[in-house]
């Protein structure tokens, strides 16, 4: 084969996913996104259940400097004089999801860069930082509540967040006042800088490899238990990858239930298609035999009235 100048080529690219022992999972939202706060409080039991073979590393997402016109805006929407500002997609519409100013969404982005980095980031799991999150979501996730310290306190103290600990992260990364630099909301946009445009907000990558459709639980879960060689496949992926329910498969496990006794996979429906055909079988075969039996009766009944005809006919 050979180029023929004129003519389109067309280039085609592929690579396989290579299993390997450990997988990295890696979540890209934002504090005030719905749909990513929902996968949150759905894949924390997974998270949890995957501590021990896998790696998890939340990212969020912020704007690098005030791009609207309006001074008072950009301290609004912005901290630190203008370097961090809330999330704004290629369209300009702002990533958030409530009626609140962006700077405060940049505060609570920093809060949890804080959490992670005092309860996740040496072991790759920070069950205080999902602890966290997830409490958030259902306490404080509303405009009267996002940014209220008394509801912030509160999700500290049901988490095993030490409140001391963030507050002193929150100062010596920089804080948010004035324009200086914050090093925590920096290495924010340095991971933004680094997977450019593959950004998409709320995402998973897994070993770097983007999860295709719908962010699910059952996607995510999938990805992540494809991803493992097979000797080295955590038990739960065995148990709950085909199952129907896989949150609830989880939960199960770690709540010390059997599977047996919850697992509703997949394979159930067949089962149940399987049983009702071969009831509808054995029905239709009952049906025919009683059919078949009703008509032989019937057939004998007028062979017995043909072959007793004549000799009544005598005797009248």
């Amino acid at each position: 084969m050979k180029l023929v100048s004129g003519h389109s080529v067309r280039l085609e690219i592929a690579w396989m996913v290579v299993p390997t022992k450990t997988v990295q999972y890696n979540l890209w939202t934002t504090p005030a996104n719905i749909g990513g706060n929902q996968f949150l409080l759905e894949f924390k039991n997974i998270a949890f259940a995957l501590k021990d073979s896998a790696n998890f590393k939340p990212y969020s997402y912020i704007g690098s400097g005030c791009k609207l016109e309006s001074t008072d805006d950009c301290q609004e929407e912005c901290t630190n004089g203008g370097r961090y500002c809330a999330g704004i997609t290629s369209e300009g519409e702002f990533l958030d999801e409530l009626d609140l100013t962006g700077n405060v969404f940049v505060k609570e982005t920093l809060r949890r860069q804080c959490i992670w980095k005092e309860y996740g980031e040496d072991d790759g799991v920070g069950e205080e930082w999902w602890n966290y999150v997830v409490t958030f979501i259902d306490k404080c996730y509303s405009e009267a509540f996002f940014d209220d310290e008394d509801c912030i306190v509160d999700v500290y103290k049901h988490s095993g967040v030490d409140k001391s600990k963030i507050d002193t992260c929150l100062n010596e990364s920089g804080g948010l006042d004035g324009d200086i630099k914050n090093t925590l909301l920096e290495e924010v946009i340095m991971a933004e800088k680094y997977f450019g445009e593959f950004v998409v907000i709320p995402s998973v990558n897994v070993n770097t490899f983007e999860v295709e459709g719908e962010l699910s639980v059952e996607n995510v879960f999938a990805a992540i238990c494809s991803n493992f060689l097979s000797d080295a496949k955590p038990e739960v992926c065995s148990l709950c990858l085909d199952a129907m329910n896989v949150t609830e498969c989880v939960s199960s496990q770690e709540n010390g239930s059997r599977f047996e006794k919850h697992k509703n996979v997949k394979s159930g429906r067949f089962l149940l298609l399987n049983i009702l055909q071969l009831l509808l079988l054995v029905a239709i075969i009952l049906v025919a035999v009683a059919l078949g039996t009703y008509m032989y009766r019937g057939y004998s009944h007028l062979d017995s009235v043909d072959e007793t005809s004549p000799q009544e006919s005598e005797l009248v």
